[in-house]
């Protein structure tokens, strides 16, 4: 007689294909697809038009809900919106929104490649907006888990291009994270490598034309950042971008970051024509920021309608810390425009934005009123220099007599400022003597012209080839601490004295 098994067995089994069926089931419906609606979306997520992608996205959130690919971009787009507007105040819904993104990458199968690396992407945005908000040690652990994620893709698709970005990214900007926070990455055991993850992202670049588009935008942007930052000519970081900025007119995302590269770079008339022709219009998203970056650029041409457009940044701004380099140029432009009154207004509402204001003015005689005018005709000369204007400042500078600056501050600035119209002019034997001059004059001086006349000291005994003497002076720029910009003098010298040792080797 054949045994029949007890039904309490079938059921089990019943209950166990269930189970199965529906863990497999879940899997295989979670999936990675561009699809034309997302290209589409993504094409207005690069622009910055922000409200057009949202509204592609959530169609085809409702419509395809396991493609991950959407959630993805999603994420990406909260991503942008919290950058632009650098508001702490959205730091929690970001935060949710990359809590769900997380969960929803974790439903691909640990098949898809796309799993990991869009977990170490998303981990590697979140960091970066955390360090945006000085919340460093978050942003560490942030850094960990991305690198983690996407070393372990790596290893496991060594041929996959995407996550190629993220690599190359995190290893530069664990590279060059503040000195003064290096306990923070040992203490989560990170280690950056500012050059190696260059290369690698330079190499993502070249092969990422079938990348999708938002990928590609970031690679280009970030890489050029990192050079202008970092790297040992900002022209270099100029001429890369600026093939990638075709569509500065249409795309806003092109257009803010040319015009960011090119005041940085020095040229301020390619900066103001590049922005005066942004993408406007509702679909567009508003940055604030852009009405600093017109009032520094006219600044720099010494025009006083530089005025309105620091008054429009700070009046609607978010981001009040960044408050004190508008009125610190407010403060400049009443001074020369000859109104005292107005100079001591805006320059105590800078002091009162930040706890360190206007530190290097400390050093400048007190007999002066308050004791914190500059001195007018070297003002004029920075500014025009930090537009590109060298033969212009030149021209201010030959018109100021040493003798009749009234502190060591502004003696020691003459030097310096000196020594930068040189250099740019391609005038090395007058700049070394300059600097050498401010360096003597300043040995004893509390302020970052002086780490900073041993960079380019530095830069010019690279650039002619004397190795040792260009160490030296890198090497000395480490010694200086307590000043204005301390952390990026310090990592730009660490970056130089590593590319040294690559030259001897």
């Amino acid at each position: 007689m054949e045994k029949v098994l007890p039904f309490k067995f079938y059921k089990c089994i019943f209950l166990l294909g269930i189970i199965a069926f529906s863990s497999l089931s879940s899997i295989a419906s979670s999936y990675v697809e561009y699809s034309p609606n997302l290209k589409e979306g993504m094409a207005h997520l690069a622009a910055l038009r922000l409200k057009q992608a949202e509204l592609i996205f959530a169609k085809e959130a409702n419509k395809h809900e396991q493609n991950i690919a959407v959630s993805y971009l999603n994420h990406y787009l909260s991503f942008f919106q919290i950058m632009i507007q650098q508001d702490k105040g959205m730091l929690s819904a970001f935060e949710k929104v990359n809590e769900l993104t997380l969960k929803k990458i974790e439903t691909l199968p640990a098949s898809s490649p796309y799993r990991l690396f869009y977990k170490g992407s998303v981990h590697l945005q979140s960091a970066i907006v955390k360090s945006l908000f000085n919340e460093y040690l978050g942003a560490a652990w942030d850094f960990k888990i991305a690198f983690q994620e996407v070393n372990l893709n790596e290893k496991n698709f060594p041929d996959f291009i995407s996550h190629k970005k993220e690599l190359g990214t995190l290893k530069a900007l664990l590279g060059s994270f503040p000195p003064q926070y290096n306990w923070i990455l040992q203490a989560v055991g990170l280690e950056g490598d500012f050059n190696l993850g260059l290369k690698i992202l330079k190499k993502y670049i070249d092969q990422s034309q079938h990348e999708p588009l938002i990928e590609q935008q970031q690679a280009s942007l970030i890489y050029a950042l990192i050079q202008l930052n970092f790297g040992k000519n900002r022209q270099a970081a100029l001429q890369f971008y600026l093939p990638y900025a075709k569509d500065y007119q249409t795309n806003l995302m092109q257009c803010y970051v040319l015009t960011y590269i090119a005041a940085k770079s020095g040229q301020n008339n390619l900066a103001l024509k590049t922005l005066k022709a942004k993408p406007i219009g509702s679909n567009y998203v508003q940055i604030v920021y852009l009405d600093y970056i017109m009032g520094d650029l006219l600044l720099h041409q010494l025009d006083q309608n530089a005025a309105i457009w620091f008054k429009r940044y700070i009046t609607f701004t978010k981001t009040k810390n960044a408050n004190k380099d508008a009125y610190q140029k407010l403060s400049w432009l009443a001074w020369m425009d000859n109104d005292s009154a107005k100079f001591f207004v805006y320059h105590d509402l800078m002091q009162k934005n930040t706890k360190d204001a206007g530190s290097e003015l400390k050093l400048i005689n007190h007999d002066l009123g308050k004791g914190v005018f500059p001195s007018k005709q070297l003002l004029e000369v920075r500014l025009l220099f930090d537009g590109g204007y060298y033969e212009k400042a030149l021209q201010k500078m030959n018109n100021v007599s040493i003798s009749a600056l009234p502190s060591k501050f502004q003696q020691i600035e003459y030097h310096y400022r000196l020594g930068r119209i040189f250099q740019e002019l391609g005038k090395n034997a007058e700049a070394i003597q300059s600097y050498k001059a401010c360096l003597t004059l300043g040995k004893d001086a509390k302020t970052y012209l002086i780490p900073n006349a041993c960079l380019q000291l530095g830069l010019i005994y690279e650039n002619l080839n004397y190795y040792e003497l260009a160490k030296a002076y890198y090497e000395q720029v480490l010694n200086y601490e307590q000043v204005d910009y301390e952390s990026s003098l310090h990592q730009k010298a660490k970056t130089h004295i590593w590319r040294l040792k690559q030259v001897k080797n």
